[in-house]
């Protein structure tokens, strides 16, 4: 699955929006819990510990988005966001949330047939017209004098 923080992806066009998926997790600093409940100590951590931790939140976070995403279709994730907010007494949740979509590859346009070099007077014509951009016409720019 794909998933970027694009709205777009990169030779794909999106067919079918499937709507909003979420995922969230909730990661603690360093409690130590015995196996019927109850803390038994807390655990002291560096920088680095903190930080592994706060990824690995943010990875299953993301994991669990993408589950919502496959259960309704899609093939990739657009717009990721992820966000981790601490809650207070050393927890943290990790959040991910995106839009489900469904692409398909997009048609490489055919090759211009022709080649030939432009002269002077005719660059500059083809320079003042608009550019086209696919579906998007774009501004129209001003031819600079040649040699003049």
């Amino acid at each position: 699955m794909r998933v970027t923080t694009l709205d777009t992806v990169a030779g794909r066009s999106i067919d079918d929006t499937l709507g909003v998926v979420r995922g969230a997790i909730l990661w603690t600093r360093g409690l130590k819990k015995f196996s019927r409940g109850g803390i038994r100590a807390v655990e002291y951590m560096t920088m680095d510990d903190v930080a592994e931790g706060l990824n690995k939140a943010r990875e299953d976070a993301e994991a669990t988005m993408k589950r919502q995403a496959l259960a309704l279709g899609a093939d990739t994730v657009v717009g990721l966001r992820i966000e981790i907010v601490e809650m207070g007494g050393s927890m943290f949740q990790a959040s991910a949330q995106g839009t489900a979509v469904r692409t398909s590859s997009m048609v490489a346009p055919a090759p211009m047939s022709n080649t030939a070099t432009f002269g002077k007077r005719e660059f500059a014509a083809s320079m003042s017209q608009a550019a086209n951009d696919g579906a998007m016409i774009l501004p129209f720019r001003q031819a600079r004098a040649m040699g003049a």
